[in-house]
């Protein structure tokens, strides 16, 4: 069997762990894994016919095995069980190299008892990896009843699961890993997501110091409408805006804008000017209109 011939039993077993677990698939193929684990039988005074044709096939098929055996072990062990059968070298072979398979099954439980589901995680990959740790323990001849291997699986569940394992217990639902596998699997697709689809949340968290503030309401003037409405009043013109006229019917007041007379006849400049409001500048022969 090529499958063997990979990697032969070395002589400080090292490696028995995984060349017993090779050996065990190949026959398992073959259905002939039943001889590692029980001897040929013995025959009485007077067998029947059937206990001849059950004999002579268990030791033509431990034979066969205990030859696979020896050709994929190192020359030494070849040499301390080349008259044994299948059974009697799985046997040996356990006791020779029993502490490793007490390591490896210490290891195996650490593992499984680690074996904790973190919110978020895949509940299906989950209980995949559970079950890989049980059967290889099933492997190294430690068999977990069903419903220990089922309580263990629940209890390393998350608190959301929490009404699923009240519903599961009170039913008292009969169920091997694989269709506990299937009810998580299902249950997880129906669970209520927390819902992140809103976008308004985060926009308002963090825009808060960006957007503009609104000015304060300014107060109003007096005489002046509200803002973005109001007239405003004509601007004063400068005396070099304002044309000189030789007729007083035409003229612009410099003082108060009005036409129809001079600034030296304005009414209101000379009442202001009496009043003492208006300064008079000096003039050198320069005629004042």
């Amino acid at each position: 069997m090529p499958v063997l011939n990979r990697e032969k039993l070395k002589e400080d077993g090292s490696n028995y762990l995984d060349w017993i677990r090779t050996l065990r698939i190949t026959l398992r193929y073959e259905n002939k894994e039943y001889v590692l684990d029980e001897d040929v039988p013995v025959l009485g005074e007077n067998p029947t016919p059937e206990e001849v044709i059950a004999y002579n096939k268990h030791y033509d098929e431990s034979t066969k095995v205990a030859c696979l055996m020896l050709a994929t072990m190192g020359y030494g062990l070849q040499k301390n069980f080349e008259t044994r059968g299948a059974f009697h070298i799985n046997q040996q072979l356990e006791e020779m190299f029993q502490e490793q398979a007490r390591q490896e099954r210490f290891e195996i439980v650490k593992s499984l008892m680690a074996c904790k589901l973190q919110e978020g995680a895949s509940v299906c990959a989950h209980i995949q990896k559970m079950k890989s740790y049980i059967d290889r323990l099933g492997n190294l001849g430690v068999e977990l009843p069903k419903e220990l291997s089922i309580d263990m699986v629940l209890n390393f569940l998350t608190s959301s699961y929490s009404q699923f394992i009240m519903n599961f217990n009170m039913n008292g639902l009969d169920k091997t890993l694989m269709e506990l596998h299937g009810m998580l699997k299902t249950a997880e697709a129906s669970m209520k997501k927390p819902n992140n689809s809103n976008p308004t949340a985060p926009v308002l968290a963090i825009d808060h110091g960006s957007s503009k503030r609104k000015r304060a309401p300014q107060p109003k003037e007096k005489g002046k409408g509200k803002v973005g409405k109001s007239i405003p009043p004509p601007k004063k013109r400068d005396q070099a805006e304002i044309a000189p006229s030789s007729y007083p019917s035409e003229a612009i007041c410099f003082y108060c804008q009005k036409k129809g007379h001079w600034k030296c006849s304005c009414p209101k400049y000379l009442e202001d000017l009496k009043k003492g409001k208006v300064k008079v500048a000096s003039t050198s022969g320069t005629k004042t209109k």
